[in-house]
């Protein structure tokens, strides 16, 4: 035989007002924690806004270090190659002066 956990009202039967308090009380608690929920889930919602926005900010910035990390890399392209036309064109002038030298020589 299966027992049920609360009787069975009878047609015509009434709550107590104890019971009636018991529901009562039941039903402001349930509203109480609704309530609770809704403020920590706008909180959460705020949170969440705010992390989002943090992680754009840091995306941005991620963005612009790229962009600064590839500019150093051209220009330290750059300034290599500028190096070396130094380089060569040092190389020519010491060439010539020697020739011119050896031109004076001649004379």
């Amino acid at each position: 035989m299966v027992m049920s956990a609360a009787p069975v009202q009878q047609k015509g039967d009434r709550m107590s007002f104890q019971q009636l308090e018991i529901l009562e009380d039941k039903i402001k608690k349930m509203l109480a924690a609704m309530k609770s929920l809704q403020a920590e889930n706008s909180q959460l919602i705020r949170r969440n806004d705010e992390s989002e926005k943090t992680i754009q900010k840091l995306k941005q910035d991620l963005e612009r270090w790229s962009r600064s990390a590839e500019e150093a890399d051209t220009l330290q392209e750059q300034i290599s190659a500028f190096k070396r036309e130094r380089e060569e064109i040092r190389t020519k002038v010491e060439g010539l002066i020697s020739h011119i030298e050896e031109l004076e020589a001649k004379i």
